[in-house]
């Protein structure tokens, strides 16, 4: 069985804790970024930049359409070589 790694967010507009699911994490254009899916719906996803802010990593959430959108694309483009092997 697989270990899940749970990453624990911030919500901008409750101010509230989040654990979310890591999914997968993917480089492109030498950025950092992470899909995570809520822990209790399989169904939703979100994609987070990894920040590096005083040695330490932070997560913001993607909110530009063409960097949302290369996102998917390179995780669609990864999830179809897994497919394919």
């Amino acid at each position: 069985m697989e270990d899940k790694k749970i990453i624990t967010v911030l919500d901008a507009e409750t101010n509230e804790k989040i654990e979310l699911e890591l999914v997968e994490e993917i480089n492109l254009n030498d950025m950092r970024y992470v899909l995570l899916a809520p822990t209790d719906n399989d169904e939703d996803a979100y994609i987070y930049k990894i920040v590096n802010v005083d040695g330490k990593d932070t997560y913001e959430m993607v909110e530009n359409e063409e960097e949302f959108n290369a996102v998917v694309e390179e995780y669609d483009k990864l999830f179809d070589e897994t497919m394919n092997e």
